[in-house]
């Protein structure tokens, strides 16, 4: 099994992904970061990587090149491809929001001024794909997102 975790930055995704990597007791945990190539054959490949937790994906990279005016590191044909294979595999997607953002001191400016437009396009994302969308204020919430994980993860080892 894997599972990405993605949303806005500064929402809790990385607390989320280690409480959700502990409850499941998955030792694989990958951050992505903008130092990564996050390229069409470096997402293929780390897709391929079993029972790990995955902090950010290629599903941000359309989002935040045009909140950054940088030219996309995927075409539009590369990222759909990724999005069916997520969608034809073992994948959990869960997209992630929180009205309350912490930013980091180094948060690029464009990050912060369109958050909102940030916001809207990962709830389009997961609306338009059926991928879970988790408050992650909503405590329940996240519980029944935890407790649903595990099931498929048990599933998947039996």
């Amino acid at each position: 099994m894997r599972i990405i975790i993605d949303g806005n930055d500064g929402i809790g995704k990385t607390t989320f992904a280690r409480e959700l990597q502990k409850a499941l007791g998955i030792r694989s945990y990958i951050h992505l970061t903008g130092s990564d190539p996050r390229d069409f054959n470096f997402y293929a490949e780390i897709l391929k990587k079993r029972n790990t937790i995955f902090d950010r994906s290629f599903l941000d990279e359309p989002i935040y090149s045009e909140v950054l005016g940088r030219a996309s590191k995927l075409t539009e044909q590369e990222y759909n491809r990724l999005l069916e294979y997520t969608k034809e595999s073992d994948i959990i997607v869960i997209i992630c929001h929180n009205d309350i953002k912490r930013y980091a001191k180094d948060e690029h400016p464009l990050i912060m001024k369109y958050s909102d437009r940030i916001d809207k396009a990962f709830e389009s994302i997961a609306l338009e794909n059926n991928f879970i969308y988790l408050d992650l204020d909503n405590k329940k919430q996240k519980k029944e997102v935890i407790k649903y994980v595990k099931e498929r993860y048990k599933e998947g080892r039996e």
